[in-house]
């Protein structure tokens, strides 16, 4: 449970008002001169350094330039979505240039240690270092892609680190430059790990930010964030404001929502946490909901218009109206045809836009979501059948066939999905993880199965003694909630004993990691 986030936006008002804001923005820094490169001599792709980061950060001191490290992996739809679009743009090639560019897939050797390292949890995370390893800066992979080129030629003359920019943000905020500020509106704060905030903090860093921000561009997304993160970080999302403060998030939403370059710089906050924005922002029932509902729903009409952005983006449109249907009639509630319609639509046309294995690897899984969600299972189920044979991972998709399976009752073929897709799943820590799935779908689908249940936590464990690099950070916070599943499995069940060779067999993963990680602790406490 996450803790309720208490937050003040009686400054919104005043901070979109142009006529009552007379500081000076600062100027952006000057340009640091780029060896103009023709376009013929531009790489068609990124010179990624492929897994080994030491030899990076040498090559870096070496020839004194910053680390750019990419941690992704290849079913990682998010990750084939920057594929598709930032990483193949000559802009952002040349850019490159500038960096000493690693790439870490999730599943080559010491990845996931590195992630633990680096405190990354998600897919993608992109981060910028100096040559002995300090942190710059993390960019968001929600940036917009137009302003991926410029975010990245801002980080690469970057002194400061992040957190420093923080701080002199908050202290004396007309000492940083518009770039400063830019770098901290696109800083990755979905994948910070609250390290800048404090756990549960972000919403009101944010909030700050956004009060002491001069330049005016930039006050409405540093607001936006804050608002979008306060609604994730409350215990109830839905529940307003006080009625004190709600008038200022009013006027925030609506001016997002109806300037075009606003629009584009928060399309994917109000895609996916309008709602509950507007939630917070108005009471049920009252005529400012209605029209935050209906300029949303315009606003996201336009987004999915704008044929400069990616298809994915343009999907992820229909989300907030589904979700402002929710909130006005409950989860409960059949949604309106036409919307049904809408996301029907919309899911054939991104099927038939999306060309590459990049691009459908970063929408099909949406598509398939968004028919799920308006309760077209069987045409969820066609999309992704489909797209088996096609698809570069196909066993990304086969957990999603295995719940449209299990609400349609049919438990059997909801475990043989899960089981498939461990079997086709390769890479350490991706089939660690995978194995894990199946695990805890078959703790859920079928408990009476104990020998099963055994015997596929036995081989998972097999997967981790055989690549112990692999038992850090995202699979380590797999097998956590293994154990926790696994430990309740035992009570309903009466199955100590498997539980306590399963311990046991545990204990050759813990003998080979180092005395001194993190790893090796949770390790010992697995199942204890």
């Amino acid at each position: 449970m996450k803790p309720t986030i208490k937050i003040c936006f009686a400054g919104i008002g005043v901070l979109l008002s142009l006529a009552a804001c007379h500081r000076k923005e600062p100027e952006a820094s000057p340009a640091k001169e780029v060896a103009f490169v023709p376009a013929a001599l531009i790489p068609s792709e990124i010179d990624w350094r492929e897994g080994n980061v030491d030899e990076a950060f040498a090559e870096a001191k070496e020839k004194n330039k910053p680390v750019l490290l990419y941690w992704g992996a290849r079913w990682c739809p998010p990750c084939n979505q920057l594929k598709a679009t930032v990483f193949k743009r000559p802009a952002f090639i040349q850019q490159t240039l500038q960096f000493v560019a690693v790439h870490l897939d999730g599943d080559s050797p010491g990845a996931q240690r590195w992630g633990e390292y680096f405190g990354i949890v998600g897919y993608p995370t992109l981060i910028v270092l100096r040559s002995d390893r300090t942190e710059l800066t993390r960019i968001s992979g929600g940036t917009d892609v137009e302003q991926f080129p410029k975010v990245l030629a801002m980080a690469q003359r970057q002194t400061a680190t992040a957190a420093e920019l923080r701080d002199r943000a908050l202290k004396s905020p007309d000492q940083l430059s518009a770039n400063d500020w830019m770098l901290l509106a696109n800083y990755g704060w979905d994948v910070d790990l609250d390290r800048l905030s404090g756990a549960g903090q972000g919403a009101q860093l944010l909030q700050k930010l956004a009060d002491a921000c001069p330049v005016d561009a930039l006050r409405p997304r540093f607001a936006i964030l804050a608002l979008a993160t306060a609604a994730r970080e409350a215990d109830k999302p839905a529940t307003a404001l006080p009625a004190g403060q709600q008038a200022a998030a009013q006027t925030l939403l609506l001016s997002v929502m109806q300037d075009r370059a606003q629009l584009r710089a928060n399309h994917a906050e109000l895609s996916y946490d309008g709602a509950t924005m507007i939630a917070a922002a108005s009471a049920a029932g009252s005529e400012p909901r209605r029209q935050l509902s209906e300029a949303l729903t315009q606003a996201m009409d336009r987004v999915y218009a704008n044929d400069n952005l990616p298809v994915l983006d343009r999907l992820d449109a229909v989300t907030a109206e589904i979700d402002l249907a929710h909130l006005q009639s409950g989860e409960k509630a059949p949604l309106p045809p036409a919307l049904i319609d809408k996301v029907r639509r919309r899911a054939a046309w991104a099927d038939a836009q999306s060309k590459t294995p990049f691009e459908r690897q970063a929408v099909i899984s949406t598509a398939a979501d968004l028919l799920q969600t308006v309760g077209d299972n069987a045409q969820a189920e066609q999309m992704l059948l489909a797209e088996l044979p096609k698809s570069q991972a196909p066993y990304y998709y086969m957990p999603h066939l295995s719940d449209l399976a299990k609400e349609r009752g049919d438990n059997k073929q909801a475990a043989d999905w899960l089981r498939k897709a461990y079997d086709a799943s390769d890479g350490p820590a991706t089939r660690a993880q995978w194995g894990v799935a199946y695990v805890r779908g078959l703790i859920e689908l079928e408990p009476q199965d104990a020998r099963t249940i055994e015997t596929a936590t036995t081989q998972v464990i097999d997967e981790i003694a055989a690549n112990p690099d692999s038992y850090y950070q995202r699979t380590r916070m797999r097998f956590d909630k293994l154990a926790v599943s696994l430990k309740g499995w035992s009570a309903s069940n009466r199955q100590a004993p498997v539980l306590q060779r399963l311990r046991t067999h545990m204990d050759g993963v813990c003998g080979k990691l180092p005395a001194d990680s993190e790893a090796l602790g949770s390790c010992k406490s697995w199942l204890a």
